[in-house]
């Protein structure tokens, strides 16, 4: 199990806030130039995505005029080859080098966003989030290649730090996309285009990563080593609900918002929640690390899941749905960081971009059927109970597999 190392406090803080700003200060200081450079692009990369990313459900709904099943089909396409495409892109990473994959994975994105902006018809909509999708796996692979290639005595605080760059992305981009569409709704398409262009660009100076991270490891030995690690495939498996619930941000809660406000606003409006929640529970994630293990997290996450959904088909206003989406994002601070650590810990040297793929290929698949099912259950008319108690049973899977795969961890 790894155990993140103690803070190094810069000075001593005089309130709960500053005690949280000196702790992220002296995580940062732990790690490596090249690691602060990646977490600043991770920031950029998810303030470009979230200009436009969440307004495509709605997009697609208000705008285009897609039924329920063709939103599904056009997001589980995106979904899917974004995490499915790891298995194969991230051995390719792991053999040949990671700066190649970030240029392109970014540049496809920008293509893809692109496209999505000038298309309108379900066909070539579907082709936009397939480019998109593309541009996830090449991307993805190569950062998270890198972060898991870490020391053990601080990966789990890198991948603490990366969502709180994840969560800064997440907050500055919906707020410059909902700018955008004051004045025309494709808008936050391009500027998200444009701005991964520039990323693109940006990138290509990066090429002495791979002379800092030379391990490297043939194809089809990465993939067995997947293939054979049976606790690691076991806890796959305890992730799956999670990332079933994790779509849902991007479907279900968007359009139930949208619905409740009456505007694509709404969307604009739980995504900057989800942000600026983020943001302020990231402070917590970077104190319980050092308290909690990263199991014992993922259970207690599965189980604050139970409880909220639990509590949200109470009433059915905007407002409120704002609070579920803000007591969402606490646990999402906090079981992001513990899955990508458990990952971490459990890849073998060197093939830490095969393990990261074998990950986002079980978030591909169980995305794409959240995809559908969040369509469904927000476009269906359904009884806020029913939605409600879906997500809840989904979460309660997830907590008995979790508690399960904690007892097999203490026989291997």
């Amino acid at each position: 199990m790894t155990t993140p190392g103690p803070v190094r406090w810069v000075q001593k803080p005089t309130s709960a806030g500053r005690k949280i700003v000196w702790a992220a200060i002296a995580d940062l200081k732990d790690v490596s130039r090249e690691v602060r450079m990646l977490l600043v692009g991770q920031f950029l990369m998810n303030a470009s995505n979230f200009t436009a990313f969440p307004l495509m459900a709605v997009y697609m709904a208000e705008h285009l005029g897609f039924s329920a099943a063709q939103i599904g089909t056009v997001l589980t396409i995106h979904l899917a080859t974004g995490r499915a495409l790891p298995i194969i892109t991230g051995p390719l990473a792991d053999r040949y080098g990671f700066r190649s994959f970030m240029v392109a994975g970014l540049a496809l994105r920008a293509a893809g966003f692109f496209g999505f902006g000038f298309f309108t018809s379900p066909t070539t909509m579907a082709l936009a989030t397939l480019t998109m999708g593309l541009g996830t796996a090449f991307y993805e692979s190569a950062v998270y290649g890198i972060f898991g290639r870490q020391p053990q005595k601080i990966v789990a605080r890198v991948f603490v730090l990366n969502n709180l760059s994840l969560n800064l992305g997440v907050i500055i981009g919906p707020m410059f996309g909902a700018a955008l569409l004051v004045f025309n709704p494709v808008y936050p398409f391009q500027a998200s285009a444009l701005l991964f262009a520039v990323l693109a660009l940006w990138s290509v100076r990066l090429g002495y990563l791979d002379n800092l991270y030379v391990s490297r490891s043939p194809l089809a030995g990465s993939w067995q080593a997947v293939a054979t690690d049976t606790v690691f495939l076991f806890f796959l498996a305890t992730t799956f609900a999670w990332w079933f619930l994790f779509s849902q941000l991007f479907v279900l809660f968007p359009l139930l918002a949208t619905t409740l406000a009456g505007s694509d606003f709404g969307a604009s409006a739980v995504f900057t929640t989800n942000g600026v929640a983020g943001l302020l529970f990231v402070g917590l994630s970077l104190i319980a690390f050092k308290w909690i293990s990263e199991r014992r997290m993922l259970l207690g996450c599965y189980l604050a899941l139970i409880a909220i959904y639990g509590i949200a088909g109470w009433r059915d206003s905007l407002p409120w749905l704002l609070f579920i989406v803000a007591a969402y994002t606490l646990v999402e601070t906090l079981i992001m960081p513990a899955i990508e650590s458990i990952t971490a810990e459990l890849a073998h040297d060197g093939k830490q971009a095969t393990f990261f793929g074998a990950l986002g290929l079980v978030w591909g698949v169980a995305g794409s059927l959240g995809n559908y099912a969040g369509s469904w259950l927000a476009m269906e008319n359904n009884e806020p109970i029913l939605v409600w108690c879906a997500l809840a049973g989904v979460a309660g899977l997830g907590f008995i597999l979790t508690l399960a795969f904690i007892r097999m961890s203490r026989n291997v």
